[in-house]
């Protein structure tokens, strides 16, 4: 094997040992490997290190399905990255200057195979179980695809799951420090193309861009944020306004506030609640690198669901822990947590106490989303409210909920093959009688 190939083999592996075995992002999977196999970013440069790990992580549920068709049995990381070069490897772009070692790797792997698999297409073309070709396809747990093909039916499923799998950025400009046509215009000076959004005039999608987007000197300035436009609906849904004292149940690190803030001009002010204290200090950082005023910024560390308050809130934004699944395209290894369904089941109970919570605060309203595409982390926490509680139609652009839910349009459904965004549920609630 020659040295290419061995560096994209050891690097991978080791990128998918650590998210398979600490649950962890790609990004930091990424970090501590760069750091521990120095050597291989002589032979492959670390950007193409970083694409091709992410896109092996991204992978996996196809790996461990090759692995079984072909070897009949689980193996190592190792193994699945090989395999990966040899199904993935001549069809990936970030791979185009290093054709002839993947294609000599092939070559001899494809010798040592117990059986020949060169294709995805050759593994797929036997499978008739409809739920298991697309979980195999798009890389999904099997049981994250019957999900939407109950809900969605054939066709729309495979374009939710490759939205999904699709990398999409936007950038906010942050009006508290600069202009959006400024900023517009330096970007597209540094080969970064940027289209207006129709519906939020601070939001930029990024159509192309030739280097790293977190290089941009706007970036460590503060005078852009990297934040998807489903996450700000979620403060769009809230209308925030001067004067509001507004509640954020899970603040860290930081982004909805800064953008509250923004959109009232620093007249706000705001009671940032976060579980974890590290991430708070990060959530101050990087306010006060936004322009935000911090003399209306309480900055609270708690369990929101246990916390005791002065006075309350006049709106609450509880954008809660969640599975994170309308976010894949951005951490692949979202897709191999979703694998352990204890830890998914972990969510729905938190995000549920945390939400009666809130209303219990008698804000004039709450503001529910999750960055998640599953139906058990938003509609089904709307269907088992109890009495008293209404629901407001949030005056943001999306789709309705899911169609088997008879309140459906009264959320709203962000969807990356609609919308281009992440996926995120968001609710607005009220009890009848109390706040406002």
């Amino acid at each position: 094997m020659d040295k290419v190939a061995r560096a994209i083999i050891d690097f991978s592996a080791k990128v998918l040992h650590t998210v398979m075995t600490r649950h962890v992002s790609h990004d930091k999977a990424y970090q501590e490997a760069i750091r521990e196999l120095r050597k291989a970013a002589r032979y492959v440069p670390p950007r193409v290190l970083y694409r091709v790990s992410h896109d092996i992580v991204s992978d996996y549920y196809l790996l461990r399905y090759a692995e079984q068709k072909i070897y009949g049995s689980r193996g190592s990381a190792r193994r699945m990255a090989r395999l990966w070069l040899l199904l993935r490897g001549l069809e990936s772009e970030h791979l185009a200057g290093y054709v002839e070692s993947v294609e000599r790797l092939r070559r001899k792997l494809s010798k040592s195979l117990p059986r020949q698999v060169e294709s995805v297409e050759e593994l797929l073309e036997r499978v008739e179980d409809e739920a298991l070709r697309l979980s195999v396809k798009y890389s999904y747990p099997r049981w994250f695809v019957e999900i939407f093909l109950e809900l969605l039916g054939r066709s729309e499923t495979e374009r939710l799951l490759a939205a999904l799998n699709t990398e999409k950025w936007w950038i906010r400009v942050n009006t508290l420090k600069t202009d959006v046509d400024i900023v517009a215009q330096r970007l597209l000076d540094k080969g970064v193309i940027v289209r207006r959004d129709p519906d939020l005039p601070y939001m930029l999608e990024v159509v192309d861009f030739s280097e790293p987007l977190h290089h941009l000197e706007e970036m460590w300035r503060g005078e852009i944020v990297f934040q998807d436009k489903a996450s700000a609906l979620v403060v769009e849904a809230l209308e925030p306004e001067p004067g509001d004292v507004i509640l954020d149940m899970a603040a860290a690190p930081g982004v909805k506030d800064s953008l509250i803030m923004q959109l009232t001009g620093n007249r706000a002010r705001i009671i940032a609640v976060d579980v974890s204290w590290e991430r708070l200090k990060r959530t101050r950082r990087l306010l006060h690198l936004y322009g935000v005023d911090m003399s209306r910024v309480e900055l609270l560390h708690a369990d929101s669901r246990f916390m005791a308050l002065r006075l309350p809130p006049g709106k609450i934004i509880l954008d809660a822990p969640c599975t994170s699944s309308g976010a894949v395209g951005k951490d692949p290894a979202i897709k191999m947590h979703l694998e352990d369904l204890s830890w998914v089941q972990r969510f729905p109970r938190i995000q549920r106490e945390m939400l009666q919570r809130a209303l219990s605060l008698g804000p004039e309203y709450v503001v529910y989303a999750v960055c998640s595409v599953l139906p058990f982390e938003g509609e089904e926490h709307i269907a088992a409210l109890e009495a008293g509680i209404e629901l407001e139609e949030p005056p943001i652009p999306g789709a309705p909920g899911y169609s088997p839910y008879a309140f459906r349009s009264q959320v709203r459904r962000l969807l990356p093959h609609l919308h281009g965004t992440q996926g995120f549920f968001i609710a607005r609630l009220r009890r009848r009688g109390g706040g406002g």
